[in-house]
């Protein structure tokens, strides 16, 4: 079992590398697409909160996997489940945006 708390660990911490650059990266490039309409304020907010809590959440969340005094932090454990409930809460909500967006655009277009 301490094999996989370790292996979630280090996934957790790649997530928390990883995800920031690859979703700038998709911002960017919905921004700058032409013949497409701009991502609305509300998704690009979202967007942003979601670069900071996913990051957060892995690291932190990657480094209490690794090292059991981190958990036992009553301030980190706060942190880290504040973030991660961040980051749920804004995937559900962008999830919810998009879909929205894609009704507008799909109603527009008929």
């Amino acid at each position: 079992m301490d094999i996989l708390i370790k292996i979630g660990a280090v996934l957790l911490l790649l997530v928390g590398a990883i995800y920031p650059m690859a979703a700038i990266v998709g911002l960017m490039q919905r921004i700058n697409r032409k013949p497409g309409p701009l991502p609305a304020p509300a998704q690009v907010m979202v967007r942003m909160l979601l670069i900071a809590s996913v990051p957060l959440a892995g690291i932190l969340g990657g480094f209490a996997g690794l090292n059991a005094s981190v958990w036992e932090s009553n301030v980190l454990r706060g942190v880290i489940l504040v973030a991660a409930a961040a980051s749920v809460v804004g995937f559900v909500v962008l999830a919810i945006l998009m879909r929205a967006d894609k009704s507008i655009v799909d109603s527009g277009q008929k």
